[in-house]
């Protein structure tokens, strides 16, 4: 009997043991199973109790893990921390012409590259407050990419500091943001390039207002600046003042129908310390001049007003439509112009363009309204847009405008598809296209851009791979 005991003994051990190694969703299957082998003698209750213990131990240690969520613990006194990012691989044409050297002829130049960006980022919360900190490549500020064989054969690539924000949620309307951090402002790409962020403070407002959403941001954000003074000092010393943007925005979201809503925005933004710029005044170059301009980056008398919209709404087969525009007035403009005309004597008399605007229309597969709106694909799931835009040479920062679409300049008009389809639910196809021309031909197309003429006419294919995380 001695002997049938222990084989028995054996087989209920191995049996616990399997229970317990499998779905915490067995764990009752598991305590009933000893409490009978305890009922038929088969085991003593001493023996039972180290089982029972382990049991225990581990189900607690299953049920603590389940409830985590498979949240990342940094400290005791973090709730929470989600790691986040993407890689995206990308095939890209770019091709321009412009004056030559030669006056009265123009010359091509194209670039064709394969390019890699790597984003990596982290956020955290405890309790109120909360943090973003991001990791990207690319040194500059519109730009995340890097080129394949840039320099040496498999060079390493440099990371940069993204962002690198901590925010507080003040009140259940109010929250506050310091560091760098993401663009807060609702707007496009005709105005702002997606890439770029902030650095400084941000306040942020949110509220109800009857059925409206109602949102309220302002920034002051430093722009090419370290404040510094050297008053009454016997050796002298160079008086540097930071300049700051300050942007102020109020916009609301209105439902109008349970499949229809509406969007806008009033934007005003506006430079300090004006008559002291360290990137100088403003200088758009001429139409015949090889380069855009000796000068054509300075942010001298700007103060902008922008008025972002859009229309959503969802048609039958969860497919939304969008209308979207986006309108720019720089209250500023003759100023710059004025200034222009006194730095740079080619450039009097030759216009004082000083507003931009974009409309568009796209569409795309989505479950509801609001994921449509928020841009929230998976698997399957599908978009294309398309839009014109056209920006006035003196209306809005050529340092920020974005870097793919218009090559990084002001003074040029265009249209610009692009088109997405989700292989996965983070693995992404893009397709993007534009064609721009320039808009005054007395004057250069301003900017800094990847490629070196001053163009008349420009072209951009793109082709991405996303993989997100």
């Amino acid at each position: 009997m001695k002997q049938i005991k222990l084989s028995s003994m054996a087989v209920a051990l191995a049996g616990v043991f399997m229970l317990s190694a499998g779905h915490s969703a067995m764990a009752d299957s598991t305590e009933d199973l000893v409490n009978a082998l305890v009922a038929k003698g088969v085991l003593t209750y001493e023996e039972a109790a180290p089982l029972m213990k382990d049991h225990d131990s581990e189900r607690a240690a299953q049920e603590k893990a389940s409830k985590s969520g498979g949240k990342i613990k940094i400290a005791e006194f973090i709730d929470n921390a989600t790691l986040y990012g993407d890689i995206r691989v990308r095939a890209e044409y770019r091709d321009g012409s412009g004056p030559g050297t030669t006056a009265g002829t123009d010359v091509d130049e194209n670039r064709s590259r394969d390019r890699y960006k790597l984003v990596f980022g982290i956020k955290t919360t405890a309790g109120d407050f909360y943090t973003d900190l991001a990791l990207a490549m690319g040194a500059g500020g519109r730009s995340d990419n890097a080129t394949f064989g840039k320099t040496t054969y498999n060079d390493k690539e440099a990371v940069f500091i993204k962002r690198a924000m901590v925010g507080w949620n003040a009140t259940d309307w109010l929250t506050l943001e310091a560091g760098r951090m993401a663009n807060p402002l609702y707007t496009t790409s005709m105005v702002w390039d997606g890439d770029l962020t902030f650095e400084g403070l941000t306040e942020k407002a949110k509220f109800k207002a009857g059925s409206a959403d109602v949102f309220l941001t302002a920034s002051q954000v430093q722009y090419l600046g370290d404040k510094k003074s050297f008053p009454q000092l016997p050796h002298g010393g160079t008086t540097s003042v930071t300049n700051e943007l300050l942007a102020f925005q109020g916009g609301a979201r209105f439902p109008i129908t349970d499949n229809v809503s509406a969007k806008a925005a009033l934007t005003y933004a506006t430079f300090t310390h004006d008559s002291n710029k360290s990137s100088g005044i403003f200088k758009p170059g001429i139409d015949t001049s090889t380069a855009a301009g000796v000068a054509s980056v300075g942010v001298n008398d700007l103060n902008t007003i922008e008025i972002p919209a859009e229309i959503n709404f969802m048609a039958a087969n969860n497919i939304g439509f969008r209308v979207f525009g986006d309108y720019v007035n720089n209250l500023s403009g003759n100023d710059r112009a004025d200034a222009a005309c006194k730095a740079q004597a080619s450039a009097c008399g030759k216009g004082s363009d000083d507003t931009a605007w974009l409309l568009g229309v796209g569409l795309g597969s989505a479950k509801d309204l609001k994921t449509f709106e928020s841009n929230k694909m998976a698997k399957g799931d599908w978009n294309a847009k398309i839009w014109y835009q056209d920006v006035g040479v003196y209306s809005v920062d050529p340092n920020a405008v974005d870097s793919d679409f218009m090559d990084s300049r002001v003074n040029m008009k265009g249209v610009v598809f692009k088109a997405q389809y989700n292989v996965r639910d983070n693995v992404a196809v893009n397709f993007a296209a534009g064609h721009a021309t320039r808009k005054n031909d007395s004057l250069g197309t301003a900017g800094a851009g990847d490629l070196a003429l001053n163009l008349k006419d420009f072209d951009l294919y793109q082709l991405d791979l996303t993989y997100s995380f």
